[in-house]
């Protein structure tokens, strides 16, 4: 015979109701340990229930296993695994609703067939939620039916506990979750409760001190013993003026280690307040930096060693953090840049911002152009200051990306180029006043040369008439006298004619086209036909090629040097050869002109090319010392040079370099003129 135990009734409901209380108070009290609570509230069921076993069970798709137990029969441990198939937690898991089963005779039919021979006998069940899906059940059990009755009060109850449980189940897991992300850092946890003074450390705390938490405990001094005596004030302050006025908690720090070394840290923290103001408790962590410490400590001192190093030339450094946008400038770049201002702001925006409005979009457009790996980046622009003045810079940079090939970091230089630039704007002034100079010159000769031939010419004529009507009515003297006057006058006249094609040379347009070499060479050597007959010389242009140029101004090139090896000709006939080769570069066209004549020394290869400047005396070789001042002027107006080689005896060679494309950008850049014509024909 059973003992009839009933949980019901007026004192039943009674009973129910404190147990709901006492399990809602031992779940909001306490120090944060949820195992403990969770067993508080199996002990509180237990008791109300006066059965001898209750568990929490976690559900597997075909085990349940036992997460925590109280036994009295000892027959039951925490982690055993039975199978789901035919249990009471099966039976709970598929009805989705509590079960409160108690197999006592007369009890009416039984709700759940197919279980009459499962233990336990006696069963009530709820099922356990954590962030709303099921984790588990709580069972309170006995193996044998002792007459047991459940009312509703008795099922609130049990729903309450199994509330109660999944709260704390969902709050292990946080935690569980929280410490592991804290250990995976490097970040330490304390609070601090003002009201008691009680500290609490995580274990990151201690390794970062090195102290053993089985022999420290924490305490309000330790903020301020454990921290270098240089650190002390400041970080006392910082917690200070946190808890008087909210200011945000953030310091960098180093505290005591066991052993006697400091270690770098980042201090964060944050009070509570309660509604009068009063700062009831703080917490915060603490991350070691002391390896970012070491690495900003060594880039200071290369820093500084770089600043040392720069500073004689001028030079300033920059490295931009292209995230981030924050530019890092050397002293001597601020000294560069901003020498108006003691602290310049340090942003992508406000070196912008200091650009030259007109140079701005350049710049700018460079750097994009090499972020997005496009070129390398150097700039010369204006740097404006506050006043309105502005210093030329000249800068270049590096990028660095990251495995996306997105830019992360930045850095360069920026030296003062000012003294340049204006020497190269003195420069330019004094080049386009020279050219106009030269060019006003050379105008006034071409028209002193046009307005002196005409007395000239009859000079020249009313000499010959002497020579002719009167050479009979003067005597020796008077013919010498008229001699000379007619060939002072011829010599005039061709130095005249000399100076005009000079200045033709420089000033007159250029007329760009295809020029066949040795047609060039045939034509010019049919002016010097009756020479050639007369001295039985030889010209041969060994190779043709296509030269580009004006034919006119070649054509007078070759007519002087052809000239020139015919006059200074030696005893045997003379003999000219013209060749054309590619340069290495394929760039230019490299002509010779080697003769067999009498040479000169080597120490005037290049006297020859100067203006009146003559190796030879006039009576001798007749010319005005023009012809080879005007071989170079057409040449460098082709955008090429000129030189010779040469020996006594040994005959001469002319060089000749010009380009194979186009020349019209170096005949503009030397002719000083370029007005009228086709642009594509005339330069």
């Amino acid at each position: 015979m059973v003992a009839d135990t009933k949980i019901g009734g007026t004192a039943g409901n009674a009973q129910a109701y404190r147990t709901v209380l006492d399990l809602v108070h031992l779940s909001s009290v306490g120090n944060a340990d949820h195992e403990r609570a969770i067993l508080q509230i199996l002990d509180r069921v237990k008791t109300h229930f006066r059965l001898p076993r209750v568990a929490v069970c976690q559900i597997a798709p075909d085990r349940y296993s036992v997460e925590y137990l109280l036994d009295d029969t000892g027959r039951y441990s925490v982690g055993d695994a039975p199978e789901l198939a035919g249990s009471w937690c099966q039976q709970l898991v598929e009805r989705d609703q509590t079960i409160m089963a108690s197999r006592v005779a007369g009890n009416g039919p039984d709700p759940y067939p197919g279980l009459a021979a499962c233990n336990p006998q006696v069963y009530a069940g709820a099922r356990i939620l954590v962030d709303g899906r099921l984790h588990g059940t709580l069972n309170v059990t006995a193996d044998e039916a002792v007459g047991t009755h459940f009312n509703d009060d008795d099922r609130n109850v049990l729903e309450t506990a199994a509330a109660l449980v999944g709260h704390h189940v969902s709050l292990l897991r946080a935690d569980s979750r929280f410490d592991l992300a804290v250990r995976g850092s490097s970040v330490g946890l304390w609070e601090w409760n003002l009201e008691d003074d009680a500290v609490y450390w995580s274990p990151r705390c201690y390794e970062l001190t090195g102290l053993d938490p089985a022999e420290h405990t924490p305490l309000v001094s330790d903020f301020t013993e454990l921290q270098h005596p240089d650190d002390r004030e400041a970080q006392a302050e910082a917690i200070r003026q946190h808890l008087k006025h909210g200011t945000p908690y953030q310091i960098e720090h180093r505290i005591r280690h066991r052993d006697g070394h400091y270690v770098w840290v980042h201090s964060r923290g944050q009070a509570v307040w309660n509604r009068a103001g009063v700062p009831q408790r703080m917490a915060g962590s603490i991350e070691d930096i002391t390896e970012r410490k070491r690495v900003e400590e060594a880039w200071h001192r290369s820093e500084e060693r770089h600043e040392l190093a720069v500073r004689g030339t001028g030079v300033g450094v920059w490295d931009w953090d292209v995230r981030s946008g924050v530019v890092y400038w050397s002293e001597q770049l601020k000294r560069i840049l901003a020498p108006d201002m003691p602290e310049p702001e340090l942003s992508i925006e406000a070196f912008a911002a200091r650009i030259h409005d007109e140079d701005r979009e350049r710049v700018l457009g460079a750097l994009q152009r090499h972020l997005a790996h496009d070129g390398e980046y150097r700039a010369e622009y204006r740097s404006c200051r506050p006043d309105g003045s502005f210093i030329w810079v000249h800068t270049r940079g590096q990028a660095a990306w990251d495995e996306n090939g997105e830019p992360v970091r930045m850095a360069g230089s920026c030296h003062d180029i000012t003294e340049r630039k204006e020497s190269e704007v003195r420069m330019a002034q004094q080049a386009e006043e020279l050219l106009r100079t030269n060019r006003e010159l050379e105008q006034y000769a071409s028209i002193a040369s046009h307005d002196l031939q005409e007395p000239l010419r009859k000079i020249n004529s009313f000499g010959e008439l002497l020579v002719r009507d009167y050479t009979d009515r003067l005597d020796e003297r008077g013919r010498l006298l008229v001699d000379r006057m007619v060939d002072g006058a011829q010599r005039l006249r061709q130095l005249i004619q000399d100076l005009l094609s000079y200045s033709r040379s420089s000033n007159d347009d250029m007329k760009i086209a295809e020029v066949g070499l040795a047609d060039l060479v045939a034509r010019v050597s049919s002016d010097f036909e009756l020479a050639i007959a007369e001295t039985d010389a030889t010209i041969t242009c060994e190779n043709d090629v296509v030269l580009r140029g004006d034919e006119l101004l070649l054509r007078q090139l070759f007519h002087n040097l052809l000239g020139n090896s015919l006059k200074y000709r030696g005893d045997t006939p003379p003999h000219v050869r013209i060749a054309a080769t590619r340069t290495d570069d394929g760039a230019h066209w490299h002509l010779t002109v080697r003769d067999n004549g009498i040479g000169f020394a080597s120490r005037y290869a290049e006297r020859v090319f100067d203006m009146f400047k003559r190796l030879h005396p006039r009576d001798a070789y007749p010319g005005t010392g023009i012809g080879l001042a005007l071989c170079q002027r057409v040449v460098e107006r082709h955008g090429g040079r000129i030189w010779v080689e040469s020996e006594p005896g040994a005959g001469s060679c002319f060089h000749i370099e010009l380009p194979v494309l186009p020349v019209e950008a170096h005949a503009a850049t030397l002719s000083g003129s370029g007005t009228g014509g086709d642009p594509q024909t005339r330069v």
